[in-house]
């Protein structure tokens, strides 16, 4: 059994017979850290929790409620040394020898004990730190501090004296389950309850002393006893006149800071009276300070009846700042809510503008609710409005052709000759289509409408579109990304660096995603000084580590592990793909994700688990996969990682069926398979006369070392030029990896030739195999090894071919011999087992 022991009449402090008893918080009273601090506003019931652990504990428990007259060092010694188990000391014993003989006392307690204060705001911070080091040095003692407001007991640095666990005001809320239980009622009535009330402790001791019912009458009678304390609680507060007339005007909003609660009520001194009404438990200042006031739930709606009911000309003013508050706050969702309860649409569509992509991506949800029921006439007088309430139902397949319906109507508005609409929201609606058309797989389409966006943006004055300066950066980001995925690539990249500029000249922290782009494009394209400048900006930046994993980070990723390879360090580069993972199924940058993937196989040596995990990607995107930019995009890896297995054939059928003719890339894979089918000719031909250029420099490195050991076949003098400008571009870009996509004879002859003392720091070996002893037919010959396969007979496939039969068998014993053969069957089985039957 406790021992009790109160200053004053030794009796601890007496809780009303109605207390409804709380075993989730006697367990979180029972703790060993020696500080537990209880700080909530009046009538959230710290007491009653108290006196309910303290019956129940096993330790021996001295209870001190303060008061004015032991709010001091001195005088909190004296108090405990009245109390405290023991011989009481000399009634003239120094004062200064107080805490010194309270630390004594407590190092003398035979067995667990615990000091509670109860009510203990007012002390002064010596005191506080007095107490809390007499109680750090005793093992057996612990300490329960109550307040109603921050006190010295929050004091920075005290956590260097006294290890604390603070039960904050939260914890001290009714739970569903424990309205449930006190009331008696079902759970979604007590679920209910739980949102009207906020679970406060005095709110919910009212409701069930009035006994309420799951009634609406009942309900409604229990609103009235909650709104009666209330009024009950603000008399005792004794707020003056202005103070009440703040209070009425902070509750046009859901939480206001310090700027905007002086915005709001024209008085500086308004943080004293929130002080003031989180003691009295209306509302709390938010954990980490003094960054936003929240009054209660109930709090808000009884002042907000009565705001409209003495000043309801001054709520639209009010909305209108209290919006522009939450957008400066970053609170985008709760300016568009003020918007719709004034029924002022215009102020959504600045609202929208000015945290288009919080509202888009974070609060997605919230908005189709705020906006759902809103009728399309009415949004079809503000299509940047319908606009974000199509791309938020988009993703629903039930409310999708709604979604499509808005998303038309505003494209439609956009794009009329006679509009209304201002360039800043033409600009806004014609990034989100951008994104849009992207999403849904027209990347050439999307990045018409983002080049067009982006003409706009260039000619608008930035007087125009200054007060959304900070969602521009971001804007002009995914503007890029439709630009690059729409074969844009110059334009997008420098389109990401103006992004990241502006951000940086107007203070926004919007440059992370436009670095990565930056980091990982340069990356994949072989520049890699760019490349690590990019990333020397990620890793020392102070961002928040969940960016670094998010959408946003996917080129971070894509650098570091593009980077990690060209370096020779396989397991960096696998460590920053694992971070691909949760995106897999998500991400409209998969096929780069898994051509990194890939490109890490492929150089690990492990080709066809690089081929499995490249094609498991395409089956989970389904559909999307067979789209011609995909299999195009897809072409590289795939072809590199079958000739790492040394399947030409199946090689030779991508690049036949995949790419697109007129890129530079599709010449440079037909002049690899050209080099691996030992056809010289056709390699510098195809290299030489061809109209296109490389479009990155890794392209232009791995063109000259195809090129380098096609005239290395010829003659080391004849590839001597070649390899000096190889050397020149691998060196310039800090490349290795070009090499290493050479068969091993040819890897062996170009390093040795860039590198004749084989100290630079070249790989080692070639990712693929050897094709020396693979049969080199010739173009004739390839052509009658494919009529071989339909099994005609010789002389009809003589008159198909128009050759004498002579002729034929010329060729043919010319073939039999290349593959070793000596009768028509044993040449198919040849060709088969070397895969040139596909060609």
């Amino acid at each position: 059994m406790s021992a009790f022991v109160a200053q004053g009449d030794g009796h601890i402090p007496r809780v009303s017979a109605h207390a409804i008893s709380r075993p989730r918080l006697i367990a979180a009273l029972e703790t060993e850290t020696p500080l537990t601090l209880v700080r909530s506003a009046s009538g959230s019931g710290k007491t009653t929790a108290l006196v309910d652990w303290a019956a129940a504990t096993t330790s021996r428990v001295v209870w001190i409620t303060v008061t004015p007259s032991i709010a001091t060092g001195d005088a909190l010694a004296r108090a405990l040394l009245r109390v405290l188990p023991g011989t009481a000391p000399a009634h003239s014993a120094a004062a200064e020898d107080g805490w010194a003989a309270v630390t004594s006392r407590l190092c003398d307690v035979d067995g667990p004990l615990v000091v509670v204060l109860d009510d203990a705001a007012a002390i002064d911070r010596e005191g506080v730190f007095a107490l809390c080091r007499a109680v750090a040095t005793t093992p057996l003692t612990r300490l329960i501090v109550a307040t109603n407001r921050p006190s010295p007991f929050d004091s920075e640095g005290l956590d260097l004296v006294i290890d604390t666990t603070l039960l904050a005001p939260e914890e001290l809320m009714f739970d569903a389950e424990e309205i449930r239980r006190a009331l008696d009622v079902d759970e979604d009535t007590a679920i209910a309850t739980r949102e009207a009330t906020g679970g406060f402790p005095a709110l919910i001791r009212a409701l069930a002393l009035r006994g309420a019912g799951t009634d609406a009458v009942s309900l409604r009678a229990a609103a009235t006893v909650i709104e009666d304390y209330l009024q009950d609680r603000l008399a005792e507060c004794a707020f003056d006149r202005q103070t009440l007339q703040g209070l009425l005007r902070i509750s046009v909003t859901e939480s206001v800071d310090v700027p905007l609660a002086v915005a709001l009520t024209g008085d500086a001194e308004i943080p004293r009276a929130l002080d003031q009404a989180e003691t009295f438990g209306f509302g709390r200042w938010a954990a980490d300070g003094r960054s936003a006031f929240a009054l209660t739930p109930l709090t808000r709606g009884m002042l907000r009846r009565e705001l409209r009911r003495v000043a309801p000309h001054e709520i639209p003013q009010l909305r209108r700042v209290a919006a522009e508050g939450a957008v400066r706050r970053d609170l985008p969702l709760e300016g568009l809510r003020l918007a719709l309860e004034d029924d002022d649409l215009r102020l959504a569509t600045h609202v929208t503008m000015s945290g288009w992509n919080r509202l888009l991506h974070r609060d997605r949800n919230a908005v189709v609710e705020l906006l759902g029921d809103v009728p399309v006439a009415r949004l079809k007088r503000e299509p940047l409005v319908a606009m974000l309430l199509g791309m938020c139902l988009k993703p629903n397949r039930l409310r999708r052709q709604r979604g499509l319906q808005l998303l038309r109507m505003a494209v439609a508005a956009a794009n009329a000759r006679r509009t209304t609409l201002s360039a800043t929201e033409r600009i806004f609606i014609w990034a989100a289509e951008s994104a849009s058309l992207r999403a849904i797989g027209r990347p050439e389409r999307a990045a018409q409408v983002a080049a067009r966006a982006l003409a706009l943006f260039h000619e608008t004055p930035e007087s125009q579109w200054q007060q959304y300066a900070r969602d521009m950066p971001l804007l002009c980001t995914h503007l890029g990304i439709s630009l690059y995925y729409g074969g844009e690539q110059e334009e997008a990249i420098r389109l990401w660096e103006e992004a990241t500029a502006l951000a940086a000249a107007h203070g926004s922290t919007n440059t992370f995603h436009g670095i990565c782009l930056l980091a990982g494009v340069h990356a994949l394209n072989g520049d890699l000084p760019e490349a690590r400048h990019y990333v020397g900006l990620i890793r020392d930046g102070e961002w928040d580590p969940v960016l670094l994993d998010s959408y946003r980070g996917t080129y971070y990723r894509v650098a570091e592990a593009m980077l990690a390879v060209e370096d020779g360090d396989i397991a960096a580069a696998k460590r920053h793909i694992r971070f691909f993972e949760p995106y897999r199924a998500t991400s409209e940058h998969w096929t780069t994700m898994a051509s990194v993937e890939a490109w890490i196989a492929l150089h690990e040596g492990e080709a066809a688990a690089g081929l499995e995990r490249l094609e498991s990607f395409v089956r989970l995107r389904g559909k999307e996969a067979s789209a011609p930019h995909v299999r195009h995009a897809l072409s590289r890896p795939r072809t590199l990682l079958h000739l790492a297995l040394g399947d030409v054939s199946t090689a030779r059928n991508i690049v036949q069926r995949d790419t697109l003719p007129d890129r530079f890339g599709t010449v440079l894979k037909r002049a690899r398979l050209a080099l691996v089918d030992g056809r010289t000719a056709d390699v510098v031909r195809l290299l030489g006369q061809t109209r296109l250029r490389p479009s990155t420099a890794r392209e232009r490195a791995e063109a000259a070392a195809v090129h380098s050991a096609a005239l290395h076949r010829v003659s080391a003098a004849a590839a001597q030029p070649s390899s000096e400008a190889l050397n020149a571009q691998l060196t310039d870009r800090g490349l290795t990896t070009p090499l290493v996509l050479l068969g091993a004879e040819d890897f062996g002859a170009v390093r040795s030739d860039l590198d004749p003392t084989g100290r630079a720091t070249f790989p080692l070996r070639s990712a693929l195999p050897s094709f020396a002893t693979r049969p080199r037919l010739s173009s004739r010959e390839q052509i009658v090894l494919r009529a071989l396969t339909s099994g005609a007979p010789l002389p009809a496939i003589a008159d198909e071919l128009r050759v004498s039969q002579n002729t034929l068998k010329t060729q043919l014993r010319s073939i039999y011999r290349k593959l070793g053969a000596h009768n028509r069957a044993e040449a198919m089985e040849q060709a088969a087992r070397h895969g040139l039957l596909a060609e």
